[in-house]
């Protein structure tokens, strides 16, 4: 195949499209259940936990094109990373809201409404900004249920609202958005007859468990799913599906190998199907093309997410050698844990007495945790592309 020709439809750092979304049946099965509910003017919230990369932008865009496509929503999907008020939190929520329905010939009433409020801006007048006034702000902010429902009554041809809140990562530090957004449902709930709204937001695990230490009440306000790692089947039927839609075949050791290394994660699942589809050049992809693809993965990974790291973070040069050892002993196989003793041999004086401070400093930049075991002392990478990426570094160091 001509490179010329060829397209990659994995989606590689960036969350995977609705028309390509694989797996998670059970969970998007529970939470469509809920939509008829939506429909018929009862409130429901959901919050979407897992580990960075498990794929909770990706389930949060699913489900809000089948409730867009499906149930006739409008919907509204706030990437919220950096956001670290409620202000400005509300003022995304009505923002996305208006871009979403501006479009719509029932809209200029909506937007008369708010005339003075609203500014067009970028080319052509496309993106709509809301910039209301700091007290308008905060009687929106303190009365966001009705304002949301008066919103709702004015969509002539839709039946709710659909809102995704990505990331409240950053919200979560104090227990001001946990109190308001209780606030929030409850009024939702109690307050208003009909509310055909739909709140999905999405977090880390300890993030939500941080909500509920600020106010326990949070807990019952939603449905929540925590997204574990996909499925050995989930990741070879998805392997199958991409490359056969090229008509590409597949030998069952490299689907093994892929398989093996994305570890359940959907973006390593995502770069190693990518880096593996630009290695390939007879549409067969055997053992050798798929370690290729592996390693080319490995190697993006490490630049994506770990360099910066290193480069900002990691200072000591005992610190990078122990990466480097520890990677080169680990890339060949995934899922592999380490503990101090399985290096002794190999540390030197230095790195030895500063392994205890290297792990500590490793966990807290989310390089490395404990091991599935809970086992004292045996640890795991976080992510099984990063000790290919320090087994390279380690090559090239000694090529060099």
């Amino acid at each position: 195949m001509d490179i010329s020709e060829k397209e990659s439809l994995f989606q590689p750092g960036q969350p995977v499209s609705p028309d390509r979304f694989k797996g998670r049946e059970d969970i998007i099965s529970d939470i469509l259940k809920y939509f008829p509910a939506v429909k018929s003017g009862n409130p429901q919230h959901f919050f979407i936990t897992g580990k960075r990369g498990i794929g909770k932008t990706s389930l949060a865009n699913f489900t809000s094109d089948f409730a867009r496509k499906n149930y006739s929503m409008v919907t509204a999907h706030i990437m919220n990373d950096g956001v670290h008020t409620i202000d400005e939190l509300v003022i995304q929520i009505i923002e996305r809201i208006l871009n979403s329905i501006k479009s719509e010939k029932w809209s200029d009433k909506i937007f008369k409404l708010m005339d003075k409020y609203v500014e067009s801006v970028g080319f052509g007048g496309l993106n709509i900004k809301f910039k209301p006034s700091q007290d308008e702000l905060t009687n929106i902010k303190d009365n966001l249920a009705f304002y949301l429902s008066d919103l709702v009554s004015n969509f002539k041809d839709k039946d709710g609202l659909f809102i995704v809140i990505d990331d409240v990562n950053g919200l979560s530090h104090t227990p001001d958005f946990a109190n308001w957004y209780k606030s929030f449902a409850d009024t939702l709930a109690t307050s208003i007859e009909h509310a055909p709204i739909c709140v999905m937001l999405t977090g880390y695990p300890e993030k939500f468990k941080k909500l509920y230490t600020h106010n326990p009440s949070v807990n019952r306000i939603f449905h929540t799913h925590e997204l574990k790692r996909l499925s050995n089947e989930d990741i070879e039927n998805f392997y199958k599906t991409i490359f056969s839609s090229y008509n590409i075949s597949i030998s069952p050791d490299a689907l093994s190998t892929m398989t093996e290394y994305s570890s359940g994660m959907p973006t390593m699942m995502q770069e190693i199907g990518d880096a593996t589809f630009w290695k390939d050049t007879d549409r067969y992809i055997d053992n050798t093309d798929a370690i290729n693809g592996v390693i080319e993965a490995g190697n993006r990974i490490g630049l994506k997410y770990l360099q910066p790291l290193l480069d900002n973070k990691i200072r000591s040069e005992s610190y990078l050698s122990l990466f480097k050892k520890i990677g080169k002993k680990l890339a060949a196989s995934p899922n592999s844990t380490f503990t101090k003793k399985e290096f002794e041999n190999i540390l030197n004086e230095t790195e030895s007495s500063v392994f205890k401070d290297f792990i500590y400093r490793a966990k807290k930049l989310g390089i490395i945790e404990l091991s599935s075991s809970k086992k004292q002392g045996e640890y795991q990478f976080t992510n099984q592309l990063y000790p290919i990426y320090f087994l390279i570094q380690a090559v090239l160091e000694e090529t060099d």
